[in-house]
């Protein structure tokens, strides 16, 4: 599974782990990598998760498959884009092991053999914001924002006051899970208007502390830029210049503002490739053949500004 930072990856995972489980005579096992920063560590890591001891003088790889080949099982591996060296570590386990799954959840595809990408998309948006409150709350990015506005405030309802509000909001948010929890979680102190117009100038409304969340997860903008930091330096320049587009642009345009950029070494597709590989830009193809490429508004904004600001040093 891959899709953009904030798209809900790891949630709709452990849904379809649990609905597919009983389908496997050992189950699913979940192994989280949020934390794994050493693409050498992966495989530590999902043995420690499953309980598989190193055996002295075998190489642990092995100790596993020998391991998994027994076993008719599901495994999940949540956040895999940072430790993406480790790709041939699970092509191993799945070449050796017949009867093993292995459901991937990252930003970016793993491209190993055999291997078949399902991007997430965002929540389905209202496409009429005067809809009464009754048709809009059947819409999963208002549901879902409703849904959280509740967890907060027990009286929270869309009304025919609000609807169209929260239905903005929404859309402003680009349908992102993420970005949607956030918000609604400032219901407890703003009516969704007051959200909706300070959100219009900036994203630093969207933010949460909570101990048991990743820090990337608090806020918007270290969702976003988690991604941008797994970046290469040329991909990173060129992502922070592709926001001067709105909307979208073709290749010939986007060619033209990133000349230079990409250096001698990577052509321009090359590098917008790899942002597409990366859940940071969408590849849109037209009725007439031609591709045009685009950003999330969400992103687009904190590639406009908000990256030069936040980026790692260096």
């Amino acid at each position: 599974m891959t899709g953009a930072p904030g798209i809900g990856k790891t949630r709709l995972a452990i849904e379809a782990a649990r609905a597919v489980a009983d389908r496997f005579r050992d189950g699913a096992a979940f192994v989280d990598l949020s934390t794994v920063a050493d693409a050498a560590l992966v495989t530590p890591a999902i043995a420690q998760d499953l309980g598989i001891r190193d055996v002295p003088a075998i190489d642990l790889l092995d100790t596993l498959c020998a391991v998994l080949i027994e076993q008719h099982l599901l495994l999940v591996l949540d956040n895999f884009e940072q430790v993406v060296g480790a790709s041939r570590d699970v092509a191993g386990l799945l070449d050796h092991c017949a009867r093993l799954t292995v459901l991937v959840t990252s930003r970016t595809p793993l491209h190993v053999r055999g291997e078949h990408e399902f991007p997430v998309p965002p929540l389905a948006l209202p496409v009429e914001r005067k809809e009464q409150p009754e048709g809009l709350i059947a819409v999963p990015a208002v549901a879902l924002f409703v849904e959280r506005g509740r967890a907060v405030r027990p009286d929270f309802a869309l009304s025919q006051e609000n609807a169209g509000a929260v239905a903005d909001l929404c859309v402003r948010l680009d349908g992102l899970p993420l970005a949607i929890e956030l918000a609604a979680a400032r219901v407890k102190l703003l009516t969704p208007s007051t959200i909706l117009q300070r959100l219009r100038s900036n994203l630093d409304l969207l933010v949460r502390r909570a101990p048991d969340v990743p820090l990337r997860h608090q806020t918007l903008r270290e969702a976003i830029r988690w991604s941008h930091d797994l970046l290469e330096p040329v991909e990173q320049e060129t992502f922070r210049r592709l926001a001067v587009f709105h909307g979208g642009a073709t290749v010939d345009a986007v060619e033209t503002v990133v000349r230079g950029n990409a250096g001698a070494e990577r052509s321009v597709l090359d590098v917008l490739a790899s942002l597409v590989d990366n859940s940071v830009l969408l590849h849109d193809p037209q009725p007439d053949g031609e591709s045009r490429f685009r950003m999330l508004d969400t992103i687009r904004e904190f590639a406009g500004g908000a990256c030069r600001r936040w980026r790692t040093p260096g």
